[in-house]
């Protein structure tokens, strides 16, 4: 299985630093989770065997960032290249950085595979030359970051929840509000695809904890604390702890049926300590706000909310500060028809003659 990629429109994109990452969670001992920079001969090998299994592809792009360091996958490079060959698949591997070019010896295989390469250039402002080989059209590597996470949420997740994870509620009224829910986003459905939550939860941590994170190191300030409260948070702040390496807190429970069944003392929460919590879907909110306040009243600060899905049914809702993979909008509602429902009926205004 390749945790990596996502197809759309005939191209095959493949992060090889996310592959690594959750390699790195098993075979080696050292931890390194998200800041593991070593690419692997055997990581190679899964996007060997993945390749050749995907049909109806006409081009692949391999995304290196991240990597700097490696041995012994020559020959791995040239088994991709020449099925690539082979198969009439336009190839590219992009945002090789300048160590892992030499290290790989990726430009010893320009000229036997009629390859084209780039001129070093930067990215994100650091000092680090990077480099594009292809065999096809030049990828477009600029805010390439951006454009898989979009690609990923607005796209592929979207498409998961229309056809698979939006399912009818029943009973349709909401556990923790007074209000009628006819669909419910079933997250578990996304935990269970491994394929599709393990690559977006790479994703939202690269582009929300990751970057402050370094910006805290630089600083000399101490780490935020992820904190869950559900089932489904647990198991998706497991994962954001092994790759960016942060502790965890939690309380079980504060959910729908509105109660702690974890008593709480001072070893949970900590004063002057900055909390990140996790969820799996935000809607209206009173999970969060319940837990907020808890981290507020035991002296802590929360910076920010991260889920898979938030359901933005206000205009304020933005205040909340959350950030997640998919936000549903009333504009982009279109397939799933998520709807909220109280008894009040609709208020129409009367057009003027």
């Amino acid at each position: 299985m390749l945790y990596s990629k996502i197809i759309h429109n005939n191209k095959l994109y493949i992060l090889l630093h996310a592959e690594q990452v959750y390699q790195n969670f098993n075979s080696f001992d050292c931890n390194l989770g998200f800041f593991n920079y070593y690419l692997t001969n055997e990581t190679l090998n899964r996007v060997v065997n993945e390749i050749k299994k995907i049909n109806d592809v006409n081009s692949i792009v391999i995304d290196c960032y991240s990597l700097e360091d490696t041995h012994n996958i020559y020959d791995t490079l040239i088994e991709i290249m020449q099925y690539c060959n082979d198969k009439t698949i336009a190839l590219s591997f992009i945002r090789i950085s300048e160590s892992l070019y030499g290290k790989s010896k990726i430009h010893s295989l320009v000229g036997d595979f009629d390859l084209q390469e780039t001129r070093a250039y930067k990215i994100n402002g650091n000092n680090l030359n990077h480099y594009d080989v292809y065999s096809g059209e030049k990828e477009n590597t600029d805010n390439f970051d951006d454009f898989i996470f979009d690609l990923f949420g607005n796209t592929i997740l979207k498409e998961k929840i229309i056809n698979t994870y939006c399912i009818p509620h029943n009973p349709p009224y909401s556990e923790s509000s007074n209000v009628e829910l006819p669909k419910y986003i079933d997250l578990k459905k996304f935990i269970e695809e491994k394929e599709i939550s393990f690559l977006g939860i790479y994703l939202l941590c690269k582009k929300e904890i990751i970057p402050d994170l370094e910006k805290r190191k630089q600083e000399d300030k101490k780490p935020p604390i992820l904190f869950f409260n559900s089932m489904a948070g647990s198991y998706l702040a497991s994962l954001f702890a092994r790759i960016a390496l942060l502790d965890v807190a939690f309380l079980d429970h504060l959910g729908p049926k509105k109660k702690i069944y974890r008593r709480m003392h001072k070893d949970i929460l900590k004063t002057d300590q900055e909390y990140l919590i996790i969820a799996d879907v935000v809607c209206l909110g009173a999970e969060i706000e319940r837990a907020k306040g808890i981290i507020e009243h035991e002296g802590g600060t929360t910076q920010k909310v991260l889920s898979i899905v938030f359901i933005k049914v206000t205009d304020k809702s933005s205040e909340s500060n959350v950030c997640s993979l998919f936000t549903l909008t009333k504009d982009n509602n279109a397939g799933i028809d998520y709807q909220i429902i109280t008894n009040f009926p609709e208020i129409k205004k009367e057009e003027n003659e």
